[in-house]
């Protein structure tokens, strides 16, 4: 790890002031433009999750390398696991999309259960996106 050796942050409903904190975090990092745009968003869609249906309770853990950034985003309830992740789009659906948009939009998207519940954990190449 480098630069500010990771952060810690617990999750409630004030998204505004940690989608803040992420900006800076990553920002400083060296993260810019569309994938820092991409990497908030696609954190906001974790995050939300477990407000909704994770628990209500839960972390998000920040730190970089010279060469990624990396986010985990854990909940309490421990409901979300692999199967949950889709690679098409889900059709027909006004709501739904926020696991398919996390995996669209990162370099990196794993789901894991943890004895304390599950983890999302996103990750981005502080260079340019890979190709799919």
């Amino acid at each position: 790890m480098t630069g500010d050796g990771g952060r810690h942050w617990p999750i409630d409903d004030d998204l505004s002031a940690l989608r803040e904190r992420l900006l800076r975090h990553a920002s400083a990092a060296g993260m810019r433009g569309t994938r820092l745009d991409d990497l908030l968003i696609a954190v906001n869609e974790a995050v939300i999750n477990v407000l909704e249906h994770g628990g209500g309770e839960g972390t998000l853990s920040f730190w970089h390398s010279d060469a990624f950034i990396t986010v985990d985003v854990c909940d309490t309830a421990g409901r979300l696991t692999p199967r949950y992740i889709s690679p098409e789009r889900p059709e027909d659906a006004v709501r739904g999309f926020g696991l398919w948009l996390m995996n669209r939009l990162c370099d990196e998207f794993t789901i894991d259960r943890t004895a304390s519940g599950s983890r999302v954990r996103l990750r981005m190449s502080l260079g340019p996106a890979p190709a799919r």
